[in-house]
């Protein structure tokens, strides 16, 4: 029997404070589009047992709203407005689990600056990627926080990087 084929990450869910507004900062940091929304405050909350057992929630956890937004190329990110009993604040680098994603882009000084205008902080300026495997002229990373407290990470690699030489496997942006 051979092994399913996985084509790739479909989309990253994000449980948000307020669904409106995380849209709208999407949209104004990363020229993010609304593809859908799955419903809003105007239909019945997603709760209850059900929901709780499908989705890991605590008791009591209610989904108010749900959208998916599309920004660029890759995957998709899907808000969630989820309210629920002991919510904690968004994980950081140094914790188990998800920690962050990274959006690809050619201009990580105006897109960062698009993002600092929005609403979100830097946790500091973009900076040479420090990974020998990685490194190369203009090669930069910046890692920043979502009004909410998620983090996410600006790459570029615009230079051929060192791992080439080690194999013939591409991360996506690389591919030839």
């Amino acid at each position: 029997m051979s092994a399913p084929v996985i084509r790739g990450v479909n989309h990253i869910g994000i449980t948000v404070p307020d669904i409106e507004a995380a849209k709208s900062f999407l949209v104004d940091a990363f020229g993010g589009q609304v593809i859908y929304q799955s419903f809003g405050p105007q239909d019945p909350p997603r709760q209850g047992p059900d929901f709780e057992q499908a989705v890991g929630a605590l008791p009591g956890t209610v989904v108010r709203a749900q959208a998916m937004v599309k920004i660029g190329t890759g995957a998709d990110i899907e808000l969630f407005e989820m309210h629920g009993p002991e919510q904690a604040p968004p994980i950081r680098a140094s914790d188990f689990g998800l920690t962050h994603f990274a959006l690809y882009t050619d201009d990580i000084d105006a897109s960062v600056a698009r993002f600092e205008r929005a609403g979100g902080t830097p946790l500091t300026a973009p900076r040479a990627i420090p990974y020998a495997t990685e490194k190369g002229p203009g090669n930069k990373v910046c890692y920043c926080r979502m009004p909410w407290g998620t983090t996410i990470e600006f790459i570029t690699t615009p230079a051929r990087m060192a791992y080439h030489d080690q194999t013939d496997l591409r991360r996506w942006q690389d591919e030839d």
